[in-house]
């Protein structure tokens, strides 16, 4: 049960780097262009909460996700796919939480968990996860890994 208390933590991680005011690392996607997305990650916790208490086996892993994107269509609807790599010698469960917010609200947000064998790689995609008006937002993934059980 350990992913589903990941849930949590990765969506307040990505709600609190989009509820800053900035337009963040994408920056806003314009109609039917699909623009890619950048991973942002922060160093330390925010002032007023807590660390997990088992850093050890669960690590922000932006470098794991390659050749990502985040698109939206015309009419407003956005879909996200890229490509985990396990460069380690151990299975891996990696953990993607993406959101898209528009201003302060969130629009959609998908949670996508896959174990990736040592040295390779796995594609992941989440179709029409989220809607906005005209296309307009930004989106954000973040990605945590585990050892594998």
């Amino acid at each position: 049960m350990k992913q589903r208390a990941l849930l949590p933590a990765v969506l307040l991680l990505v709600l609190a780097g989009c509820s800053s005011g900035g337009s963040g690392p994408a920056g806003p996607s314009t109609a039917a262009t699909p623009a890619p997305s950048t991973s942002q990650t922060s160093g330390s916790p925010a002032p007023g909460t807590s660390e997990p208490g088992d850093v050890s086996t669960s690590l922000n892993a932006p470098d794991a996700l390659r050749q990502h994107v985040c698109t939206a269509t015309a009419d407003g609807s956005w879909s996200f796919k890229g490509t985990l790599v396990n460069n380690s010698d151990k299975n891996r469960v990696f953990t993607v939480a993406i959101a898209v917010t528009a201003g302060p609200m969130v629009a959609g947000h998908a949670l996508i968990t896959q174990v990736v064998p040592a040295g390779q790689s796995a594609d992941i995609a989440a179709p029409n996860f989220a809607k906005t008006k005209d296309g307009g937002g930004t989106c954000t993934p973040v990605v945590s890994v585990e050892d594998a059980p």
